[in-house]
């Protein structure tokens, strides 16, 4: 995985995952709600 400089990185985004890391979440269950609601988001 290719990192990214910190003055190019999206601070909403940054914010969001620390939460859901709060919360318990895996790097890989946010990856999956974002794939599944990006889909669902087209179809509509």
């Amino acid at each position: 995985m290719e990192t990214v400089p910190r003055e190019k990185l999206d601070k909403e985004w940054v914010s969001l995952l620390k939460e859901a890391k709060a919360l318990g979440l895996s790097t890989e269950e946010v990856r999956d709600y974002l794939r599944n609601h990006t889909k669902s988001a087209k179809t509509v």
